[in-house]
C-alpha cells in the first residue's frame, strides 16, 4: 500500500524537486534566520533574571539527595528543566550586581534553544508548505515570535526550552510516515516519541508531539502501511526517555512519587486555590496576556491561518488544528497568565502558516508582517531601554552588605527567588515561589518551622505589612516573626526584618 500523492510527505517526484540553487537558497535563508534569532539575546546578556529564572537555577545548582523534592528546594517542574538550568550555570559567571542577579549562561541557553528553534521551524515548513514562499513565511513568523518580548523574550522558562523538542518531535513524525517500514521510518519514529516526552519533562503540559500524533493516527487509518508499527515506535521512544529522566533524578534524590505529585496533582490543586481566592492581579494579567496576544500578532497568524486551514483538503491539517488548539487550551487554562504563556502556541502557529495553501499565502503574509513590525518595535524599546535598579535589588544589596555569615539565610514571603539569588544567602524555606507556599503551607506551618529551627534565616523579606496575602492564614507566623525579628528597613514594599541579636547567637 502506498501513501497518496496528496499526502504532504509523499516522496518529491522528479518534476517536483526544486533546482539545487534553490535548495541551497533556501538552506542558506533558514541558517541566517537562525543567526537572527540567536543575536537578538545579545542585548540582554546582562540582564537581571527574573524570578523564575533565578528559582530554576538556585534550585538546579543545589539539586542532590536532601529533605524536599529536589534536594533541599521544591517547585511544580520536571527534571528535564532543572538539568538544563544546570548547564546554563556553566556557560558563564554568575554575578550579582546593584541591579539584580545577572547569570548570562541562561540567556545563552535562550538564545540557543530560539536558535534551534527557528532552524527546526524551517525544517518543517520544508517538510509540508506547498511553496517556497510558504516556508519563507513560517520561518519569518518563527523569528518574529521567538524574539518577541510581548511574548516574554528574554525570559527563559519551560515554554521556550520546550519549542525545540515539540518541533524536532513533529519533523520526526512527519518523516516516519514516507514510505514503507523499517529501520529508518522506525528510528524517526521512535526519535519523535523521544522528543515529544522531552518537551514534557521540560514543561508538563507541553504534550504537543502526542496530541498531533494522536489526531494523525485517526485520520491516516488505513491510508499508512505498518501504521500500528509506527505507534508502537513512537510509545517505545518516549517511554525510554522517561525511564531514563526519572532514573536519573532518583540517583540525585528525587522520588518518582515526588515528581508525579509536583508536575500532576499539584496543578488540579493549584486550580483550585487560584479559583477560590486568587487577588485581583490573577484577571488584571489575564487581560494584559489577551492584550499581548493581539498586539504581537500571534491572534492575528492565528485566526487568518486557522480559517484558511479549515478549507484546506491536506490530511495534516486537523491534526495541525489539533495542536494549536491544545496549545491554546494550556494557555487559558495556565492559571497565572504571565506572558511567556505565549510562546507554548510558536510550534502549532508556525505548522499552521506552513501548511497554507497559495490562494491564502497573500493574507498570511500580511499577518505575518504585522508580527514582524510589532516585534521589532518592542525588541528596539526594550534593547535600548535603562535597566534602573528594582526595589527587589535594593533589598538584595542590602543583604549582601550586612551580612555577617555564609550561614546566614534569608527567606522571602513569598516568591521572588531573584532577591535571594542576588543576595548570595541560602533559603532554609524550600518553597521559593508563591502558589506553592498557597497550595502546600496555606497555614505556614512548614514556614514558621523554618524559622524556628536550627537553620532559621537570620533575614525575612516581607512584601507588605505582615505575611498575610491570599490564600494564607498567616497568625502565628506572623506572631513569631513579630516576636523573635525586629523590622530593620524598607525599600518601597519591602520590609527587610533581621532575628533579633541574641536568638542568632542560640541557633
Amino acid at each position: 500500500m502506498t501513501l497518496p500523492v496528496s499526502w504532504p510527505t509523499a516522496p518529491a517526484t522528479p518534476a517536483t524537486v526544486p533546482p539545487v540553487r534553490a535548495r541551497r537558497w533556501a538552506t542558506a535563508g533558514v541558517v541566517l534566520a537562525m543567526l537572527v534569532a540567536t543575536a537578538a539575546w545579545l542585548p540582554f546578556l546582562d540582564r537581571p533574571l527574573t524570578a523564575d529564572e533565578s528559582g530554576f537555577l538556585m534550585v538546579a545548582q543545589q539539586w542532590r539527595p536532601g529533605h524536599s523534592l529536589y534536594g533541599d528546594l521544591w517547585v511544580d517542574r520536571p527534571p528535564l528543566l532543572l538539568w538544563l538550568f544546570t548547564v546554563a550555570g556553566h556557560l558563564g559567571p554568575n554575578a550579582a550586581t546593584t541591579t539584580g542577579f545577572v547569570a548570562p549562561g541562561v540567556k545563552v541557553l535562550g538564545a540557543l534553544a530560539g536558535g534551534l528553534s527557528v532552524g527546526l521551524a524551517g525544517v518543517l515548513a520544508g517538510q509540508v508548505a506547498p511553496s517556497g514562499r510558504g516556508r519563507r513565511t513560517a520561518v519569518v513568523l518563527a523569528v518574529a515570535l521567538l524574539c518577541s518580548p510581548l511574548l516574554g523574550m528574554p525570559e527563559v522558562d519551560g515554554e521556550l526550552l520546550a519549542v525545540p523538542f515539540v518541533l524536532a518531535g513533529l519533523v520526526c513524525l512527519i518523516a516516519s510516515l514516507r514510505g514503507g517500514w523499517g529501520w529508518r521510518t522506525g528510528g524517526l519514529a521512535a526519535t519523535a516519541g523521544a522528543a515529544g516526552m522531552a518537551a514534557a519533562l521540560v514543561k508538563q503540559n507541553v504534550v504537543d508531539v502526542f496530541v498531533f500524533a494522536a489526531v494523525l493516527v485517526v485520520v491516516s487509518y488505513g491510508r499508512v502501511p505498518w501504521l500500528g508499527s509506527r505507534v508502537a515506535a513512537v510509545a517505545g521512544g518516549a517511554l525510554t526517555v522517561l525511564g531514563a529522566v526519572l532514573a536519573g533524578a532518583w540517583r540525585q534524590g528525587t522520588s518518582v512519587t515526588g515528581v508525579w505529585e509536583a508536575v500532576v496533582l499539584f496543578r488540579g490543586r493549584a486550580a483550585q486555590v487560584i479559583d477560590a481566592s486568587a487577588s485581583t492581579a490573577t484577571p488584571v494579567r489575564g487581560a494584559e496576556l489577551a492584550a499581548a496576544a493581539v498586539a504581537s500578532g500571534a491572534a492575528v497568524v492565528l485566526v487568518v491561518a486557522a480559517a484558511a486551514l479549515v478549507q484546506n483538503h491536506s490530511r495534516l491539517a486537523w491534526p495541525a488544528l489539533a495542536l494549536v488548539a491544545w496549545e491554546a487550551f494550556g494557555i487559558v487554562v495556565g492559571g497565572s497568565y504571565w506572558l511567556h504563556y505565549l510562546t507554548g502556541i510558536v510550534p502549532g502557529l508556525v505548522l499552521l502558516v506552513a501548511l497554507a495553501r497559495p490562494w491564502s499565502e497573500r493574507a498570511l503574509s500580511r499577518a505575518v508582517a504585522f508580527t514582524v513590525a510589532a516585534t521589532v518595535t518592542v525588541w528596539t524599546y526594550w534593547a535600548v531601554a535603562a535597566d534602573p535598579p528594582s526595589p527587589e535589588a535594593q533589598v538584595s544589596t542590602y543583604l549582601r552588605e550586612h551580612t555577617h555569615s555564609p550561614s546566614d539565610g534569608v527567606v522571602v514571603g513569598f516568591g521572588h527567588a531573584e532577591i535571594v539569588a542576588a543576595s548570595g544567602l541560602h533559603s532554609p524555606y524550600e518553597n521559593l515561589w508563591s502558589l506553592p507556599v498557597r497550595v502546600r503551607d496555606p497555614h505556614l506551618a512548614r514556614l514558621r518551622s523554618a524559622l524556628a529551627g536550627p537553620s532559621a534565616p537570620r533575614w525575612v523579606v516581607v512584601d507588605g505589612g505582615s505575611l498575610d496575602t491570599w490564600g494564607l492564614d498567616a497568625d502565628n507566623a506572623q506572631q513569631y516573626l513579630m516576636r523573635h525579628y525586629v523590622e530593620r528597613v524598607g525599600y518601597d514594599n519591602w520590609h527587610i526584618w533581621e532575628r533579633r541579636s541574641g536568638e542568632v547567637t542560640r541557633r
